[in-house]
């Protein structure tokens, strides 16, 4: 009874008090424990944001390590058709070449390192090297007896256009009014003309307005028998990496016409500055290989270039 008379003598807010002091304490452990497990997650997050960063990386690095692999495997298989079409030819070319290569020997006591002719790795019955001949196309050809260059320059464009009437409608936007005379230049090993002609073509029509890329030019560079430069690459000089590159934009040398007219000292100065890494590079050769392409002497310097092993003259 006493119990009772007591509690009823407490004001009720008081009553009320205790259990909101606990929640307080029970909500104010929980609120804590909430901002541990944030900051928590937030670190967990910033971790994967910089281990994503890291794998971004390498995988950049990857595929650049997987484009350069892909170059240097396009190259080779280059060299393999280069091999392949110069082991095809006919025992009196090889003869040839072998008189040529002794009466050299007796001339000069040596024999110094070249590459085969690129056009080599075409052959005959490639139509596909003509402005406008697709693989369907060369199957229509073919399929009218037409298989070799020269069969094809001995054409006229009226009876090309009568194979491609008979042959169905997706031929007719077709225009074989050039081909003959493509086939002739091909037939003739006549490659600098083929090219320039091609250059002013539009898909084989002699309509183009401007020079564009020849068909011949596309193929030896999906081959890996021909590289595309751009204007000032220090890089087609034989020698010269993307490394190296740096240094001499680094240097100011940022053309061909600059790398032309430094000295072989200079270059060397640049590279010994640059650390041990470089002494194995010779820029002997540089200068004159900036001057024949500053002076788009491109016929010298691809001769020039055969004869040098890693940029120097061997």
């Amino acid at each position: 009874m006493f119990f009772l008379i007591s509690l009823c003598s407490v004001p009720w807010w008081l009553m009320w008090l205790l259990p909101f002091l606990i929640g307080l304490l029970l909500g104010w452990l929980i609120w804590g424990r909430y901002q541990r497990l944030l900051r928590q997650a937030e670190e967990d997050l910033a971790a994967c944001r910089k281990k994503s960063k890291q794998l971004e990386d390498d995988l950049a690095e990857c595929r650049k390590a997987y484009t350069s692999l892909e170059n240097e495997n396009a190259t080779l298989r280059g060299r393999i058709r280069e091999m392949e079409a110069a082991a095809s030819k006919p025992k009196a070319s090889l003869a040839s070449a072998a008189t040529g290569a002794i009466s050299a020997l007796a001339a000069t006591g040596e024999v110094k390192r070249g590459s085969s002719n690129r056009y080599a790795a075409f052959t005959e019955d490639n139509l596909q090297v003509i402005e406008g001949i697709g693989p369907k196309m060369d199957e229509v050809l073919k399929a009218n007896a037409i298989r070799t260059w020269g069969q094809l320059a001995a054409q006229t464009p009226e009876g090309l256009r009568a194979i491609l009437d008979k042959s169905g409608s997706r031929y007719q936007i077709i225009d074989p009014t050039t081909w003959p005379d493509q086939a002739a230049l091909a037939n003739k090993g006549a490659w600098d003309d083929l090219i320039a002609m091609q250059k002013s073509l539009d898909t084989g029509r002699d309509t183009n307005t401007g020079q564009t890329d020849s068909k011949v030019e596309k193929l030896l560079i999906k081959m890996g028998l021909l590289r595309k430069f751009a204007k000032d690459d220090l890089k087609i000089v034989e020698g010269i990496g993307p490394k190296i590159e740096g240094l001499l934009h680094d240097a100011g040398i940022k053309t061909w016409e600059a790398l032309a007219n430094t000295s072989v000292d200079k270059i060397q100065q640049i590279l010994d500055a640059a650390g041990d890494r470089y002494n194995l590079a010779d820029p002997g050769t540089w200068p004159k290989q900036a001057r024949l392409a500053h002076e788009s002497n491109w016929d010298e310097l691809d001769k020039y270039q055969e004869y040098l092993q890693g940029g120097k003259e061997s």
